[in-house]
């Protein structure tokens, strides 16, 4: 019995003494524990933090190396934060079945690493300073970390040892945030104080480059801040911003009265000379406040503005002489044009006369290639004419409904002589699909067809020509194929260049200014259209036209086609015309029609013509520019006379805005110079029938 109590007697002396000596280890890994968070937080850097760790845990885990890994997300690998190997720290740890246990809680000893997934693609240096490891984790905010305790010995790890590590966790979770959170400074105030540095460099080298001062000034408008101390070779001395400006008190007030607004303001700009050549300095300024709102001065920049002054002042002087020489030139065109067309009214009027005078075939065939070559420099003009127009922006289009079929028909049926002396066929080919009647020029449609038609049937010797006309979308697409001489791909980006043409010689064979092209493209585009080209030297050509559909305002009915008799009334014709070759011409084509013409020589001469038996006249065809009184001053008089009588316009000033201008004076209709035979039997025709239909109501 005595026997059995000193039994447990011993056993509860010894429970005792292990529990005291488990209270005084937890006594000496509690202060271990404190002393190790005193030296992390005296630490200066996460190395020192590293090692003040693996200063404590070596106290009670003997081990020879340590790593610690980290990751931001659960899909990623981890990474070295901290080693007491270099050559470890560029490595990445997949995270397998092990190294997950770890994350959660768990301490694993390995007593055979190299044998543990994450292990098996380690490098040989590392496994063979780790042929036994302790392994724990913890999670941090910022993600997963784990600290890897390597031995050089096998199995050197035993379960005290993981007990101890358990133990150490709140320290080693405490280590690893400060590390990982001193990382992270570290890192972001590095990139900062990169960013500041190459914003300050920035700042130097703009201020050192661009040539500006800049300036800061507190309320009171004295500087604070001057980054040079002249500007324009003039020397900054002053203390007040203000006083900067004396002598010139207009700007100084202009500039008191921007800052006092305490808005920000830019490009004030002042004049001033120094050693007597002039220099322009821009202001722009803001105004800047503390934290709580309260104005504390003014901060800008001043640039020296004046060669960008001088190069303005030259730009406006070369836009006046360019102008002034636009408008020269279409002055003289315009000059050039009247001076030529008058001559030529004759030539072309004398000829039509001459036609019809008797002559021998052979003498008819030499008049035919006169009127061919007075016919080739009328357009020679057109073409000039157009071209200057269209380029100084004084050209505008005339729009109304028209029939683009009947328009592309009409120049197919003109030039069908010229494909048949030459034996090639011309074809038409136009889609129902496009609409009847469209919104458009019909004059400039007709020209530009005449231009790309014309010029497929000039190149063209054999073979053919063929028109297609069909609807794409919303646009009309009209395209010219022929099998001509073609066009070389070199020549063709220049092709609708002015006065430009593939070849020199194209001019001596074919003739041509080379404009017709480019006006032709020059109309497409005020047309909102574009203008292409195909072309394979030897083979052929194809011109493609694209514009949008524009359609027609109202719906046009055709009228019934009334039979129409000839007309036989004859006109009394008032001719106010200062060439005598000119009135010589006019009288010749008016007379042979079976009309009466009488002539004066100026304007004044018809006033005073029409002042006298106004009645007895049924037209005045009047010249424009005549000596004494020219035809629009004549015109006026005899509106303001109330004398009603239908008065044209005959001249060579055939420009759009000149017929404008007719119009405005009270002209009744325009006749171009030189007279076409079928444009005048046209007008006469009208005042033919409007004779007719007074006779009839007032007989």
């Amino acid at each position: 019995m005595l026997s059995c109590d000193s039994e447990k007697l011993q056993e509860t002396l010894l429970d005792l003494q292990r529990t005291q000596e488990r209270e005084t280890q937890l006594r000496i890994e509690n202060a271990a524990i404190l002393e190790g968070v005193s030296a992390m937080a005296g630490a200066n850097n996460k190395r020192q933090v590293f090692n003040s760790l693996l200063e404590v845990l070596r106290k009670f885990i003997a081990f020879d190396n340590a790593i610690v890994l980290t990751r931001d997300d659960e899909a990623s690998d981890l990474q070295v934060l901290m080693s007491t190997v270099m050559a470890l720290d560029l490595s990445h740890w997949q995270v397998g079945s092990t190294f997950n246990r770890c994350i959660n809680g768990e301490c694993i000893a390995l007593y055979s690493p190299k044998d543990i997934e994450e292990f098996k693609n380690k490098s040989t240096d590392l496994l063979n300073i780790c042929h036994s490891s302790l392994i724990t984790g913890v999670k941090i905010s910022s993600g997963d970390a784990m600290i890897i305790l390597m031995s050089s010995e096998k199995g050197h790890f035993t379960s005290s040892c993981r007990r101890v590590l358990n133990r150490f966790r709140p320290l080693l979770e405490r280590a690893i945030i400060d590390i990982d959170y001193r990382e992270r400074l570290q890192s972001l105030v590095t990139a900062r104080t990169q960013e500041l540095i190459h914003s300050q460099q920035r700042f130097k080298d703009f201020a050192r480059t661009v040539g500006d001062w800049f300036w800061e000034i507190d309320t009171d408008y004295k500087f604070s801040y001057i980054s040079a101390s002249q500007i324009a070779n003039h020397l900054i001395d002053k203390d007040n911003i203000l006083d900067f400006f004396d002598g010139n008190e207009d700007f100084k007030h202009k500039f008191r009265s921007q800052l006092q607004q305490n808005k920000s303001f830019e490009d004030l700009e002042w004049q001033l000379f120094i050693d007597e050549k002039e220099q322009w300095l821009s202001f722009s300024g803001t105004p800047y406040y503390n934290k709580h709102g309260l104005l504390l001065g003014y901060r800008g920049t001043v640039k020296n503005i004046s060669v960008r002054k001088k190069r303005l002042f030259d730009l406006q002087q070369a836009r006046q002489q360019a102008e002034s020489a636009n408008k020269a030139k279409s002055q003289f065109i315009a000059m050039m044009s009247h001076e030529i067309r008058t001559p030529l009214n004759a030539v072309l009027g004398l000829m039509d006369m001459l036609s019809s005078s008797g002559l021998k075939h052979e003498q008819q065939q030499w008049l035919g290639q006169m009127e061919q070559s007075a016919h080739l420099l009328l357009t020679i003009i057109n073409d000039i004419l157009d071209l200057s127009r269209i380029e100084s922006g004084s050209f505008e289009l005339f729009n109304s409904n028209i029939s683009l079929s009947e328009s592309i028909s009409l120049v197919k049926n003109q030039l069908q002589p010229e494909a048949n002396k030459k034996g090639i066929l011309l074809e038409c080919n136009i889609s129902e699909l496009i609409p009847e009647y469209i919104f458009a020029d019909k004059n400039r449609i007709i020209q530009i067809m005449f231009n790309l038609i014309g010029n497929a049937i000039k190149f063209t010797d054999i073979g053919s020509v063929k028109i297609v006309a069909q609807k794409t979308d919303h646009n009309i697409e009209v395209s010219v194929f022929d099998t001509g001489i073609g066009i070389a791909e070199d020549a063709q980006d220049n092709l609708f260049n002015p006065f430009h043409q593939a070849d020199g010689s194209i001019t001596r064979k074919y003739g041509g200014t080379g404009l017709g092209l480019t006006i032709s493209q020059l109309l497409i585009k005020k047309m909102n259209g574009e203008i292409s080209l195909q072309s394979e030297l030897g083979v052929g050509s194809c011109f493609k036209i694209i514009f949008p559909i524009r359609p027609a305002i109202a719906k046009i009915i055709n009228p019934e086609k009334k039979i129409s008799t000839p007309l036989t009334q004859s006109l009394n014709i008032l001719l106010a015309e200062d060439s005598p070759t000119n009135q010589l011409v006019a009288k010749l084509m008016l007379e042979r029609r079976g009309h009466s013409v009488t002539i004066t020589n100026h304007g004044e001469e018809a006033v005073l013509k029409l002042l006298q038996c106004h009645k007895s006249f049924d037209l005045v065809l009047m010249d424009i520019s005549m000596p004494v009184l020219d035809g629009l001053e004549a015109t006026k008089h005899i509106r303001k006379l109330n004398i009603s009588i239908p008065i044209v316009a005959l001249t060579a000033n055939a420009m759009q805005s000149d017929q404008f201008l007719y119009h405005q004076a009270g002209m009744d209709g325009f006749l171009a110079k030189p007279i076409q035979p079928e444009e005048l039997d046209l007008l006469l025709e009208k005042y033919q029938s409007l004779k007719t239909i007074d006779n009839i109501i007032s007989p």
